[in-house]
């Protein structure tokens, strides 16, 4: 193994730890008898109202060109900076599955489904 893999490996299994060591997965099963993420804690204490978000994710979706970092755009500097590693990732993590959510429901509200 090439040093650098060996040191992105250390990289992913530190990150993999954290994310262990923060709770961020339960342990409890749902009905499919997986492993179900927990709830989101962070997205309550972001000021950032659904209906703001929205509004961005429709102009990022409006352009008629390839948006390479769509989630980029999305994060609001001033809380993120304020974040600690861990926190940063969570926040990611979660503005990603509510940009996917958002998405959804523009284009439902664009075909008219």
């Amino acid at each position: 193994m090439a040093l650098n893999q060996s040191g992105e490996l250390k990289k992913r299994a530190w990150l993999a730890k954290q994310r262990l060591k923060m709770g961020y997965w339960e342990s409890t099963k749902g009905e499919t008898g997986a492993f179900e993420p927990r709830a989101p804690r962070l997205m309550q204490n972001v000021p950032a109202p659904d209906d703001g978000l929205y509004r961005k994710v429709c102009a990022i979706l409006d352009r008629d060109e390839l948006t390479i970092n769509p989630i980029g755009q999305l994060i609001d500097d001033e809380v993120y900076e304020g974040l600690d590693p861990a926190a940063k990732q969570r926040y990611i993590l979660e503005l990603s599955d509510k940009f996917r959510e958002l998405k959804e429901r523009y284009y439902r509200e664009k075909t008219g489904a």
